[in-house]
């Protein structure tokens, strides 16, 4: 098996390993938190490096199932678990909000396959929440718990739009530059992201890990918490889009499970204490566990022609 084929399957031991030794040797990969943007840099564009903009292009002219993914998806239901939440405190609200407004992760299409579902559909969405994430991120944020958290909101649209703008204007230069090598190297491209995330996590648990081993009774509960979010958004990706065909309605149960947690947990790090990162962090648990389980589940099978 080649190194790169091994990473991609085996993506979730692998972040996993690395959450360990930051948590376990916080003061060995302390100093990888410095390296957070740039990992995510890499990420992003190694992630709009891989796509046809071509195809996302054709496909956002049939706008209305992007529209109506987008509203349930991305406004109606971060608002209803952020409510819903409330009651657990502002750190795991403030989390499950951040949570559920981020987009879906690069990896979110190459799960969706996994499982049969529509894996272009995930694709489209996924760029599509990526670009707009400087935008309706921070402006949600405010208009939903502005009352409950205090955070620059422009700063925060200037840093997403960093780690995301900068990216995408990059891939749009080095693609036509180095499209052969692009070409011969790509089928790498996701394991050096999932290589990147996985530095990226060490190095944020590594700044998390103190505050962790001395607050079990906050860390444990948070688990629970974490997985209850993560079946919620599981079913939410299927009910909510009945009036969809059921390989695009698979597609966005992986990619509603799956989030881009490397984006917000860098967010949450910068404007947001400790204990939001913390749930950030410990919701890798059920994401890396759940998408895996989506096949196994009879509800989500579908049958075949």
């Amino acid at each position: 098996m080649k190194w790169y084929t091994f990473i991609q399957k085996f993506f979730g031991l692998i972040f996993a390993l690395g959450m360990a030794l930051g948590f376990f040797f916080p003061d060995v990969f302390m100093p990888v938190a410095g390296w957070t943007m740039l990992l995510l840099g890499i990420v992003i564009t190694l992630t709009f490096i891989t796509i046809d903009l071509n195809v996302v292009a054709a496909n956002l002219k049939r706008f209305h199932n992007i529209g109506i993914v987008f509203l349930v998806l991305k406004v109606l239901l971060p608002f209803l678990l952020y409510r819903l939440a409330l009651p657990l405190g502002p750190a795991i609200s403030v989390a499950v909000l951040l949570l559920s407004l981020t987009p879906f992760a690069g990896v979110s299409p190459t799960l969706t396959r996994i499982v049969g579902g529509d894996t272009e559909f995930v694709l489209i969405m996924q760029v599509f929440l990526t670009l707009i994430a400087p935008f309706y991120i921070p402006f949600l944020l405010k208009l939903f718990a502005g009352k409950t958290v205090v955070f620059d909101t422009l700063l925060m649209m200037k840093n997403l739009l960093l780690v995301i703008v900068i990216p995408f204007i990059l891939s749009l230069i080095l693609k036509p530059l180095f499209k052969k090598t692009i070409e011969k190297t790509r089928h790498t491209y996701g394991a050096v992201s999932i290589l990147s995330i996985t530095l990226l996590l060490t190095g944020l648990l590594a700044t998390a890990a103190d505050d962790i081993k001395s607050n079990p009774a906050i860390a444990l509960p948070m688990t629970g918490y974490a997985f209850v979010l993560g079946i919620i958004l599981m079913f939410a990706g299927w009910y909510l889009f009945f009036f969809l065909d059921k390989k695009k309605r698979l597609g966005l149960t992986v990619g509603n499970i799956y989030m881009n947690i490397g984006l917000i947990a860098v967010i949450a790090a910068e404007f947001f204490n400790s204990e939001v990162m913390m749930f950030i962090l410990i919701y890798e648990l059920p994401a890396n566990l759940m998408p895996s389980l989506v096949g196994r589940i009879p509800l989500f099978r579908l049958k075949e022609e």
